[in-house]
C-alpha cells in the first residue's frame, strides 16, 4: 500500500522582476514525496531546479519571490508560516544539502561547532552534549578520527569531507525531508559513490524522504525511485525511474539521455542537443522546447502542453504523446 506523502507541493511559482519584465522561473511545479522515497529532479543548468529547492524552504533570494502555490509538510503549508515559524521547521523537519559546501559552511567556526549548533537551536541541547552528539554523527558519516576533525575549519578538510559534514548537519535532527542539491558535484567518482551510499544508508535508517537534484542523469538513475524532468521552469515529464530511463516519453528527456556517454557506444562524441535554455523573459510561444525539438510541428509552436497522465504512473507535457 502506498505511503501517505510527507511533502505535497502544488502549483509552486517563483518570479523575478526586471526591467525586461517578469520572469517566471518556476512555473506551476507540483509533486508529492513519501517517506523513504527518493524523487530525482533533473534538467540543464538554469532550468529552475535549485530555485525550486530554495522555494520549498522559503529561501528564494531577492529580487525573486514566491508568487503562488503551496508547500505542505504533513498538511501544514510552509509558505503560510511566519519567518520565525519557518526557522523552527528548517533544519529540524526539512533540511538541505547545498551545492557547494565550501560556501555553505561558515569559514570562521569549526565544523564540530557548526554541526552542534543545529542541535542547540532546534533541540535546546546543552553545548557540551550537542558537541558530543556532533562528533558521534561525524563518525557515522564516515569521517575518520571525528574527535580531531571536529576542531577543524572547513578549509582544512577535503571536498569529500566537507560534503560529509554537510550531510551530518542535515541529518543530525533526523528530518522528515532532505533536499540534496547537486550533492556530488565536483567530487571524484570514488568519493561520489561513497556519498551516495551514505545518503541512501541514512535514508534507510531514518525513513527520510529525499528530493535529489542533479543535472547528472547517470547519478539519478542510481538513487531515484521516481524522476521529474524540468525545462524552462516547468515539469515536462514525471515518471518512475525505471520507466523513464528505459522508455522516455518527452523529446527533451530523450535528448538528455542520448547525450549521456555510454560504454556500449562506438568511439566518438555522443549526439549533442542543439540550442540552449530559452530566455525566461522571452519564452517561445507554445511549447517551451519547440525551438530545439527535432519532432516539433506547427501546433507545438502555438499551443502550450499541460502535464497529462500517460498511464502506469507516468506524466508528460507533450502534444505528440497521447494521454
Amino acid at each position: 500500500m502506498p505511503r501517505q506523502p510527507v511533502l505535497e507541493v502544488r502549483d509552486l511559482e517563483v518570479t523575478f522582476a526586471s526591467e525586461r519584465g517578469v520572469a517566471r522561473v518556476v512555473d506551476g511545479v507540483s509533486f508529492d514525496l513519501a517517506p523513504g522515497r527518493t524523487l530525482g529532479l533533473v534538467g540543464e543548468s538554469g532550468c529552475g531546479k535549485s530555485l525550486t529547492a530554495l522555494a520549498l524552504l522559503g529561501l528564494v533570494p531577492p529580487p525573486g519571490q514566491i508568487a503562488g502555490g503551496t508547500v505542505r509538510l504533513d498538511g501544514r503549508d510552509l509558505l503560510a508560516l511566519t519567518e520565525a515559524e519557518r526557522d523552527a521547521v528548517r533544519g529540524r523537519r526539512i533540511a538541505m544539502i547545498f551545492q557547494e559546501p565550501m560556501t555553505a559552511l561558515n569559514p570562521v567556526f569549526t565544523v564540530g561547532d557548526q554541526i552542534a549548533e543545529v542541535l542547540r537551536v532546534h533541540g535546546g541541547v546543552p553545548r557540551r552534549q550537542a558537541l558530543e552528539t556532533a562528533v558521534a554523527m561525524m563518525g557515522r558519516v564516515g569521517i575518520a578520527d571525528p574527535q580531531a576533525r571536529a576542531d577543524a575549519f572547513p578549509h582544512q578538510l577535503s571536498g569529500g569531507m566537507r560534503q560529509r559534514v554537510m550531510i551530518a548537519m542535515a541529518m543530525i535532527c533526523r528530518p522528515d525531508v532532505l533536499i540534496a542539491d547537486e550533492p556530488t558535484t565536483a567530487l571524484d567518482v570514488t568519493v561520489q559513490a561513497q556519498i551516495l551510499d551514505l545518503m541512501l544508508g541514512m535514508q534507510a535508517e531514518f525513513g527520510t524522504a529525499i528530493l535529489f537534484i542533479s543535472h547528472d542523469l547517470g547519478v539519478v538513475s542510481e538513487v531515484a525511485d521516481d524522476v521529474m524532468v524540468m525545462y524552462a521552469g516547468r515539469i515536462v515529464e514525471h515518471s518512475p525511474a525505471t520507466s523513464l530511463f528505459s522508455a522516455p516519453l518527452h523529446p527533451y528527456t530523450l535528448g538528455l539521455l542520448q547525450a549521456l556517454p555510454r560504454v556500449d557506444r562506438h568511439l566518438g562524441r555522443p549526439p549533442a542537443m542543439r540550442g540552449g535554455m530559452p530566455d525566461p523573459c522571452a519564452l517561445p510561444r507554445g511549447c517551451r522546447y519547440s525551438d530545439r525539438c527535432p519532432m516539433a510541428e506547427n501546433m507545438c509552436r502555438t499551443r502550450e502542453p499541460s502535464l497529462n497522465g500517460a498511464g502506469a504512473g507516468r506524466w508528460v507535457a507533450c502534444l505528440k504523446v497521447a494521454p
